[in-house]
């Protein structure tokens, strides 16, 4: 008999990996805060002990391949007790030095650690399926497992129904605590005339004083949530921190890195990448418009040499120096200014970022060296030049870097002259 195994969570796995570009070491959970996990893996105590890499790795495999905790906890001890990272130890707190006794590793430990990953990673990953869908499913309504261990605000806040994007999801998207059980379900209108809901009142959201013991700052945490847990972790790393963050990472990675990063988390950052991309696409075109700008010079990662590209490049003896792609302000308004006749599509340069994790071909123009990522309906086709190994400035410092020069309309036949183009990946 053909045994049926569940596919792993997509979305949940692509933010965990995209936190496995940082690892900190720290002293206590209080070392990093709230937002700050979405884009970092850390374990308590780990300060002076390499251990980071294998616990993230475990965790990564327990969620692709749908690991108990029994699983998990029996494959991570023995590789933390060969490390010297288990059972109770004197060791320098690294901001006072005192010498302190302190747990290290443990099975109850272990259990946390498990636990709060794999709950933060698939509900960054439900945030990354709602915000992917709620164009057709637009709600989202509190789920509380009401039992003895339920925490009375828990309770009380099960059955709220609010529109994926009510702010109150900012602090209130579960899990809310540690060990919290609470999910969220995701509506359209039909099933809430279906099911008799209708959309609530947002909760109050009264705020209590909590010091930091870490720093000794003061902070106001929303009634009922665990300090350090008012954050949406999705939309923490979806809009903020993972997107631009890894982006800007791929810069100075290796040509070989950068492509595996981009390609391992595309699907996570690139809703966000181009909501930030077509952002600032349309504060270059504004401020254009006043005809009282000029070229500054910014320049924006917008995506990475794909692995086949690279290999491209490397059997023509071509070597990148960067795997990221770029663009600057300048080459954006030249774009817009176009001739009316050829100028790429308004929607086409809003979109840059996934049109080029997502090209219908790449081609290399022999005539004019430089790639070429097109995209074609028909007999019409669009088409962007990036110049590898592109040489300008930044800030006055000297980069080299692969740029987007140029983009317009064209015709498919005209890319098909394969006297001028070789067929790097795809096709026309």
């Amino acid at each position: 008999m053909l045994e049926m195994r569940p596919l792993p969570p997509e979305e949940a796995v692509a933010y965990f990996k995209a936190k496995g570009y940082q690892l900190p070491a720290t002293w206590a959970w209080q070392d990093m805060w709230q937002e700050a996990h979405a884009t970092a893996f850390t374990v308590a105590k780990s300060a002076g002990f390499d251990i980071l890499g294998d616990v993230h790795g475990q965790v990564l495999k327990s969620l692709e391949q749908g690991q108990t905790f029994r699983d998990f906890q029996r494959e991570l001890t023995p590789l933390l007790q060969a490390k010297g990272w288990w059972g109770r130890k004197e060791l320098p707190d690294p901001a006072t030095g005192e010498v302190r006794e302190v747990q290290l590793g443990s099975p109850r430990r272990l259990r946390t650690i498990y636990d709060v990953n794999l709950r933060t990673a698939h509900a960054s990953g439900a945030w990354a399926r709602v915000q992917r869908t709620k164009d057709r499913r637009p709600f989202l309504r509190y789920v509380a497992i009401l039992d003895r261990r339920t925490r009375p605000d828990h309770r009380g806040w099960h059955g709220v129904v609010l529109p994926a994007d009510d702010p109150w999801w900012d602090t209130h998207y579960p899990p809310n605590g540690w060990r919290c059980r609470c999910t969220v379900q995701q509506l359209g209108q039909r099933d809430m005339d279906r099911y008799g809901y209708t959309v609530s009142e947002a909760p109050p959201r009264p705020m209590l004083p909590w010091e930091n013991p870490r720093t000794g700052e003061r902070v106001m945490v929303p009634k009922g949530i665990d300090p350090g847990w008012a954050y949406n972790p999705g939309k923490a790393a979806l809009e903020h921190h993972a997107a631009r963050t890894l982006m800007d990472k791929l810069a100075p990675l290796p040509p070989t890195v950068a492509a595996w990063a981009m390609a391992e988390s595309a699907g996570f950052v690139l809703p966000a990448l181009e909501k930030d991309y077509a952002a600032w696409i349309g504060e270059v075109g504004k401020r254009a418009g006043s005809g009282a700008f000029r070229a500054t010079g910014e320049r924006r990662v917008v995506g990475a040499l794909s692995p086949g590209v690279l290999s491209f490049l490397q059997e023509r003896e071509i070597t990148p120096a960067s795997g990221a792609i770029t663009i600057a302000d300048g080459d954006v308004l030249h774009m817009q200014r176009s001739a009316k006749g050829s100028k790429l599509p308004a929607a086409t340069l809003a979109s840059l970022p996934g049109m080029l994790a997502r090209p219908q071909a790449v081609l290399w123009d022999r005539q004019d060296p430089g790639l070429v990522y097109v995209w074609s309906a028909g007999d019409a086709a669009e088409k962007v030049i990036v110049k590898v190994n592109y040489a300008t400035r930044v800030a006055r410092q000297k980069v080299t870097t692969n740029s987007v020069r140029s983009g317009r309309t064209t015709s498919a036949a005209e890319l098909r002259n394969r006297g001028r183009y070789d067929l790097v990946e795809g096709d026309v």
